[in-house]
């Protein structure tokens, strides 16, 4: 899975080029799902970038919001944003603001941040897809600081109740949230057994593993029956060196030194 590693790898560098031009935060979240995004984006979502509006086309919905810079490096990749409006991220007068906001852009759906309320659209939307007898899909990014908010679990139990087979919901497992370690501020052990227990089908996987993303997606186009969980373990600020595991980067902005070296180590 050659393709999609390098396509994570320009994401990578789309959002740290994007963090030091606009002095932004959230380096670490956005960083840690690159590889999932990149293999969504190039291999399982079905869309056109021509026709972005298609009603039978598939959702995703970033509900770790502070991790939009990821969302947008990931759609000028498979050419729906421009490269050149990268530029544009976090500046004053931007419609590229940090956390996605609705209409902006083609496939930016749905406004998020509000933690906790990605899961409840990605529902009504996966609903919606069977109301209207359409095989749509809907996918979406939670972090694992976010699985705190008792929404992600009301919804959980609704999917699981409507059966709704259509919805694939990824944890972005990197073991950090903004004010810790997530043990220390509230421990979920097991978080696949949580899902399970929503009769959820899971899936674990090393969420830096392309071939494991790749076939975690394919199992679960497979499953009938059941939403399906997929469990990413993977670590904060992957890919570059200062930033992995460090709680620091989910708030600070790279320096021109950090950018050097950043670039360095993710040299295509």
């Amino acid at each position: 899975m050659k393709n999609y590693e390098q396509k994570a790898t320009q994401i990578r560098t789309d959002i740290i080029k994007m963090l030091h031009r606009a002095n932004g935060s959230f380096g670490g979240s956005a960083m840690s799902c690159a590889d999932i995004i990149a293999v969504l984006f190039h291999g399982h979502m079905r869309f056109n970038p021509s026709d972005p509006y298609a009603p039978e086309r598939d959702m995703f919905i970033l509900s770790k919001g502070h991790a939009g810079s990821a969302l947008y490096a990931a759609l000028s990749s498979v050419g729906v944003i421009d490269s050149s409006e990268l530029e544009s991220y976090g500046l004053n007068g931007t419609k590229m603001v940090m956390h996605p906001k609705r209409g902006t852009y083609p496939y930016v759906d749905t406004s998020t941040g509000a933690l906790g309320h990605g899961i409840c659209l990605a529902v009504g939307s996966a609903l919606a897809a069977r109301v209207l007898r359409s095989d749509a899909r809907t996918f979406v990014l939670l972090g694992d600081g976010e699985c705190n908010e008792g929404s992600v679990w009301e919804n959980a139990a609704l999917a699981s109740k409507q059966k709704l087979d259509n919805l694939v919901v990824i944890v972005d497992r990197n073991g950090l949230q903004s004010c810790g370690r997530d043990e220390e501020v509230l421990d979920y052990g097991d978080m696949g057994e949580k899902f399970s227990a929503f009769s959820f089908n899971v899936i674990n996987i090393d969420g830096h593993d392309c071939d494991a993303i790749d076939g975690a997606f394919k199992a679960a186009a497979e499953y009938k029956g059941k939403p399906t969980a997929i469990i990413a373990n993977t670590i904060k600020g992957k890919g570059i060196s200062y930033m992995e595991d460090r709680l620091e980067w989910h708030y600070k902005s790279p320096n021109d030194e950090q950018l050097k070296i950043a670039l360095e180590e993710l040299r295509i």
